[in-house]
């Protein structure tokens, strides 16, 4: 028995498309492979109609409180390794089966993970289409910050709980744009830096199938998106600094795949960098202005709706 847990906030619009599809890929997984797997939702606090939309594909939904990672760890159940799901994806019929394959034939792969790609974008804007064009080419680069959060297999799933991360905030200088002792709200970013350090880079495996998502469409969008990444990313950066040499020089990023690019393309990247630059800057802006002015830091989680539709 092998668990599939999705995590779900308020996700009433795209979740019934991802449990149609994830449906669809356990069937042939399930066949191939001779395996059982345990579908589940867990509602992270969500005011909306996704319990209904589970329940109408007789898919088993309970209620969790305290965010994604908390959601995670209170939906872990035995088995031999654990895929985690977000909401707001669709995958292919073979994606679930790859995952499991890797893991179940390979036993030093910690974590296998799906190439994940952007749907065709909405709006007809430069940004859209810069925006989708750095998604499908992966930022033109060979090589991976870390491992897909949006699904994902993994043998040891263990994360800091909110009394190691306050201990450790403990530790810090007091910020008003870090709130340090928060728990954990992604835990990708950890566990990627975690692996890497404990068990190598040869632990995370990319596999065939793909995960296909919606990418933000809007400058506010890829904001919001730039702005919760970012500020996730240094905080566990300052409360693990033991993870960050040996992350850091697995993660290096180079742009060696620019030169291949069409024309088009590369027109696109230069939208997506000029889009960045104003990202970084109001990023910067917003935390000079809470550390050093003593503004109040907005909300770091803020729904990113283009994103979460079917």
């Amino acid at each position: 028995m092998i668990p599939l847990t999705v995590t779900a906030r308020d996700e009433e619009a795209a979740l019934g498309a991802c449990l149609d599809s994830l449906l669809a890929a356990i069937e042939v997984a399930e066949r191939r492979l001779a395996i059982r797997i345990d579908l589940a939702v867990v509602l992270d606090e969500c005011t909306d109609r996704s319990a209904a939309v589970a329940a109408s594909r007789g898919v088993r939904a309970v209620a969790s409180h305290g965010g994604k990672v908390e959601a995670q760890r209170a939906a872990l159940r035995p088995g031999p390794f654990h895929i985690f799901s977000d909401a707001d994806i669709t995958v292919e019929p073979d994606t679930i089966f790859a995952l499991c394959e890797v893991m179940l034939s390979d036993h030093d792969v910690q974590v296998a993970f799906p190439r994940k790609l952007p749907l065709a974008p909405r709006r007809r804007s430069l940004l859209a289409r810069a925006l989708h064009v750095y998604n499908a080419r992966r930022g033109f680069s060979s090589q991976r910050t870390w491992f897909s959060g949006k699904l994902f297999a993994i043998r040891d799933w263990t994360v800091p709980d909110a009394g190691e991360i306050a201990g450790r905030a403990r530790e810090l200088p007091t910020s008003r744009f870090y709130d340090l002792g928060a728990p954990l709200r992604v835990d990708d970013v950890f566990l990627s830096r975690h692996i890497l350090v404990t068990h190598g880079a040869s632990a995370l495996r990319e596999t065939a199938g793909v995960v296909w998502f919606r990418a933000p469409e809007t400058w506010r969008g890829m904001y919001r998106y730039y702005r919760r990444m970012r500020r996730e990313l240094e905080r566990i950066e300052l409360l693990f600094p033991e993870l960050v040499p040996e992350a850091r020089a697995f993660a290096v990023r180079r742009p060696d795949e620019l030169g291949a690019a069409t024309v088009e393309e590369r027109r696109a990247w230069e939208v997506f960098q000029l889009a960045l630059a104003g990202c970084r800057l109001a990023y910067h802006a917003e935390r000079i202005a809470c550390d050093r002015l003593g503004m109040p830091a907005r909300d770091p989680w803020p729904a990113i709706v283009e994103t979460k539709q079917p």
